[in-house]
């Protein structure tokens, strides 16, 4: 089978301009994603490592929720409170998801807060920990900083 005059045809093709303006720019937001990905991925990593656990736990979806509450010092069973919220989700009540994602919201604040204590940070800390734009940085400072973890604050 010989493909050389499809991929002539498409090469041939008269594609406006701007197209190819569009599919870098998506090119470049892809990149850039995969990036803060792996780089945010490496900063669980190093967090991990430093308070004991294994640090390719990381990089497991739903297992690395278990190590995060194990950070904070709480039971993994806590995780069962995120899994009966998570179907709420899913209701056609608009009520009602509201109030489960603020659940969601405040569950994750107080892990944060008890995280940034075992580190010996503040509350403030906590607190930006807590917020997924400033997270990204509290939890890249958390990391390279010289912190250490103490299990018992």
């Amino acid at each position: 089978m010989n493909l050389t005059p499809v991929f002539a045809s498409v090469l041939a093709a008269d594609v406006p301009s701007e197209v190819y303006g569009k599919v870098f720019l998506v090119s470049l937001l892809a990149v850039a994603l995969v990036t803060l990905l792996a780089f945010n991925l490496r900063t669980l990593w190093k967090i991990f490592e430093k308070a004991g656990f294994e640090g390719w736990t990381a990089i497991i979806p739903v297992y690395h929720h278990v190590v995060i509450t194990r950070l904070a010092g709480v039971s993994a069973w806590w995780n069962l409170v995120l899994l009966l919220f998570l179907p709420v989700l899913k209701a056609h009540d608009k009520g009602a998801k509201v109030l489960c994602l603020l659940l969601l919201f405040l569950w994750w604040g107080w892990l944060c807060q008890r995280i940034a204590k075992r580190f010996g940070k503040g509350a403030g800390f906590g607190l930006g920990l807590t917020f997924p734009v400033t997270g990204f940085f509290f939890r890249t400072s958390l990391a390279y900083d010289k912190s250490t973890y103490n299990p018992q604050p």
